[in-house]
């Protein structure tokens, strides 16, 4: 009885041996496979670098987030995304201003995003212009440069963009955009302008 007891404890091992010995033959081959793999992507080479990498992410702002003149403060009226002229309202002119923050992660430098248009969503009635001005400021400077202006006169330019001249580069530079909506005095119409992108 011992023995066949033995025996049949035997027979399993013996069971066991093959499936053990499959087993590691497919750990050597998973081994063998991820080596290869590493080899094959180390040795494929990287691609060639370019002069400019395309810009990734847009400074963004609606007509509703900027900052109003002083002097436009009797006939200016915000909606959910526009700035326009109040309705009923006596006036030319709003102005309003919008800074641009560096968004930190178009490039391998953080202070350079690479963008190189602005654009402005817009509605002008006939008899109306919306100016966009993208301007540059040095640091500890009270000068602006212009870089890129566009406008929207009658509504032929509903989605205006111009190219931004010079390189945007947050190091020493701040930036802002500077929307003019300008109608006559006496006119009802209601100008608007809605969005703005650096890109």
């Amino acid at each position: 009885m011992k023995q066949n007891t033995l025996s049949n404890y035997g027979n399993r091992s013996w069971l066991g041996l093959p499936c053990a010995i499959v087993l590691a033959a497919m750990l050597v081959a998973s081994l063998f496979v991820r080596a290869s793999t590493r080899l094959a992507i180390a040795a494929t080479p990287a691609p060639a670098s370019t002069s400019q990498v395309a810009p990734g992410r847009p400074w963004t702002a609606l007509g509703s987030t900027g900052a109003v003149d002083e002097a436009s403060l009797g006939v200016y009226a915000y909606a959910t995304t526009e700035i326009g002229f109040k309705p009923g309202g006596i006036g030319g002119v709003v102005v309003a201003r919008y800074n641009v923050t560096n968004t930190f992660d178009n490039n391998p430098s953080p202070n350079k995003p690479g963008w190189r248009t602005l654009e402005m969503g817009s509605n002008a009635p006939l008899n109306t212009v919306i100016d966009a001005t993208l301007l540059q400021v040095k640091s500890c400077s009270p000068e602006p440069v212009v870089l890129c202006k566009v406008r929207n006169r009658s509504n032929d330019q509903p989605c205006a963009k111009c190219d931004i001249s010079g390189t945007i580069d947050f190091t020493d530079n701040l930036y802002y955009v500077e929307v003019t909506l300008n109608r006559p005095r006496t006119s009802a119409a209601l100008p608007r302008m809605f969005t703005l992108r650096i890109f």
